[in-house]
């Protein structure tokens, strides 16, 4: 059966106007930003390491100050820069752990690549469980999550990404036309919201997001951990397991789809096709059945009309699911899959290094 077949049983709604759709994700899923006045400051950088790529590339980092009213907030901020004074991309990285800490980001070989990085750990922005009075969270909420529509930790750390692009695009070797947004898991759902909602962004990339990220929820019927011995078990996370484990990553709003399972007039197709007409790069782990590799495919080729409607390529495929280990990266929307568990590895960040020089 051809992955157009599979996606015409799933019988999803049809896309909205951005507008419409950027208004649903908001409401119904991640919640609304406040509207806020702030303050950035940004200290000056601390240098790491700088033998880097024979000496070109220098890891250092800044603590930036987020300030509204008389409430502030500091963090570390790690940078990855050349230092041969040449305009690159930049990739900001929301990341679980710092820069040089981390399994998911090869220090040394990054630096090898044409593009500069600025990440930061996100519990050091606001700490991942239901507290929202960690880190910039009584900045922004300061009565906490205090209406059905009000945003939790997603949105806040999708805030933050963009206050990173803030910072970024004053340095002065940043290619401001290329910039983009990278995240694994939870933290791929993060970059999703925020290239939703910041089109500064050209580049998007989601490593394994799943469900409430870039895997539909229309057609998943949850993982049954008892036959997995026998290879017969159903795939996707639902929307009652991530709400029960982690409902503050999310408004109250959502919780009113826990027992269907999904909404009738959305899904989250939705949510990557407000990155349209902009660059979407999507990474599925073929051993990663929570994240559900087959519903992230359909995801991805049900939100391609929003950018065929404005006469661009949107995701080009032959009408097969991908196998281990190869992608399809030639359109507006691209995907790739890794022979992994859930994992963002040195692999699949070549895969989006590849997606960026091809579209730059």
């Amino acid at each position: 059966m051809s992955i157009f077949t599979d996606l015409k049983n799933r019988c999803l709604p049809p896309l909205l106007s951005r507008e419409e759709m950027v208004e649903i994700m908001q409401r119904e899923v991640f919640g609304y930003l406040p509207q806020v006045d702030f303050t950035l400051s940004v200290s000056e950088p601390e240098s790491i390491y700088h033998c880097y790529c024979l000496g070109d590339v220098e890891h250092s980092f800044v603590n930036m100050t987020i300030t509204v009213g008389d409430k502030s907030h500091t963090f570390r901020v790690d940078r990855l820069l050349h230092t041969d004074e040449k305009k690159r991309p930049l990739v900001i990285f929301n990341n679980f752990h710092p820069m040089s800490a981390s399994r998911y980001f090869p220090v040394e070989e990054m630096s090898e690549q044409n593009v500069d990085f600025i990440s930061v750990c996100y519990t050091d922005v606001t700490t991942d469980d239901g507290d929202f009075s960690t880190g910039i969270a009584p900045l922004l909420l300061p009565n906490g999550q205090e209406s059905d529509t009000t945003c939790g930790k997603i949105m806040l750390w999708a805030w933050t990404n963009m206050r990173l692009l803030d910072y970024g695009l004053t340095l002065p070797y940043t290619d401001a036309e290329n910039v983009a947004v990278a995240g694994h898991s939870r933290l791929g759902k993060t970059a999703l919201v925020t290239g939703m909602l910041d089109t500064r962004f050209k580049f998007v990339f989601s490593n394994a997001a799943g469900c409430a990220g870039d895997s539909l929820a229309h057609g998943n019927s949850g993982f049954n951990r008892k036959d997995v011995s026998t290879g017969n078990f159903n795939f996707g996370e639902l929307i009652c397991d991530i709400y029960r484990t982690f409902p503050f990553w999310f408004c109250k709003n959502y919780k009113k789809y826990t027992v269907k399972n999904y909404a009738d007039d959305f899904d989250q197709h939705f949510l990557v096709a407000t990155i349209a007409p902009r660059y979407v790069l999507i990474g599925c782990c073929s051993e990663d059945h929570w994240a559900d590799p087959v519903s992230q495919q359909l995801c991805v080729l049900a939100a391609s009309p929003a950018w065929e409607g404005l006469g661009l390529d949107g995701h080009i495929t032959d009408g097969e699911y991908l196998t281990p280990n190869s992608g399809k990266i030639d359109g507006h929307v691209g995907v790739f899959m890794t022979r992994t568990l859930h994992m963002l590895s040195r692999h699949n960040w070549h895969w989006f290094m590849k997606f960026i020089e091809a579209h730059k």
